[in-house]
This record gives structure tokens, C-alpha cells and sequence, in this order.
């Protein structure tokens, strides 16, 4: 029932389309700077029957927060409880260390193993690769934990 009352007001929508195409180009030059500054007024009554036909069909809304919700849980930091572990062993710092100390060892850190400061040395390529390797590591850790410390907050 859900589908035929959907596809009804689907149906709707395109008949208002074409009546209110038909209004606009009564007058060929409005429908032309319609056409031409503004299609969206043009295309409204369909676009706007359609999402409603296809909401009534899904059963649902389309929310941004559900989108929203969706790109967040794939994001590239996870923050589950092993991996936050991980990222604070990575700049030697411990959960219970304040903010300013995660950000002491981070910059400690990027100074000792940044491919800028090591190339200067004339190291191996190998080197200068896991040097590279470390320096996102640590980039990659230092704002997983701000982030989390950010949602705890």
C-alpha cells in the first residue's frame, strides 16, 4: 500500500511539472530565463513530489545527521579503546598525561625522526623511508588522541 500511495504522489509530481511548465513557457521568455538563470524553480514540483513519493515508499526520511553519522563512523580515526592505547604508546605518553605533555613528546618526537632534520645527515634511502614511515605515525597519532580527547570533552 505504502508503494502505490508513493508511487501516486510520485505521479502527482510529474503532472504539476508538467502544468507549471506549461505556465512558465505560456510566456516563451520567462520560461527561457528560467531555464537559463534559475532550473531548479522549474524542475521544484517534481523534485519536491519525488522525495516525498520515494520517503513515503523507504519509510523514512533523508536526515544530513544520518549522512553526517555515516561518513563519521568512516573516518580514519577508530576510536576504540586498543587503538587509543596504541596511538599513546606511540608518543610515549600514558592516558592520564595532560595534553601539553602528549604535545611535548609529539614534538620531541616529529624533531628527532622528520625526514627535513635526517636528510641533512646523509642517511640511506631505508632510513630516510622509515623515518618518513615514523613522522606519520606520529602525525597520525597525535591527532587521533586530540580528537579523542576532543569528543571526551
Amino acid at each position: 500500500m505504502k508503494k502505490i500511495f508513493g508511487l501516486v504522489v510520485i505521479a502527482l509530481g510529474i503532472f504539476l511539472e508538467v502544468l507549471w511548465l506549461g505556465f512558465c513557457f505560456g510566456s516563451i521568455i520567462i520560461g527561457i530565463l528560467l531555464l537559463i538563470f534559475a532550473p531548479r524553480i522549474l524542475f521544484f514540483p517534481f523534485t519536491f513530489f519525488l522525495i516525498i513519493g520515494l520517503t513515503i515508499i523507504k519509510g523514512k526520511g533523508f536526515s544530513k545527521s544520518e549522512q553526517y553519522r555515516r561518513y563519521s563512523y568512516n573516518s580514519t580515526y577508530t576510536n576504540s579503546q586498543v587503538d587509543i592505547d596504541k596511538y599513546y604508546e606511540i608518543l610515549e605518553s600514558s592516558k592520564t598525561d595532560e595534553m601539553a605533555v602528549v604535545k611535548k613528546n609529539y614534538r620531541r618526537l616529529i624533531k628527532e625522526y622528520h625526514y627535513d632534520s635526517l636528510a641533512s645527515q646523509n642517511l640511506s634511502p631505508e632510513m630516510l623511508k622509515l623515518a618518513e614511515e615514523k613522522t606519520q605515525n606520529l602525525n597520525e597519532a597525535y591527532s587521533a588522541i586530540k580528537e579523542s580527547r576532543k569528543e571526551s570533552s
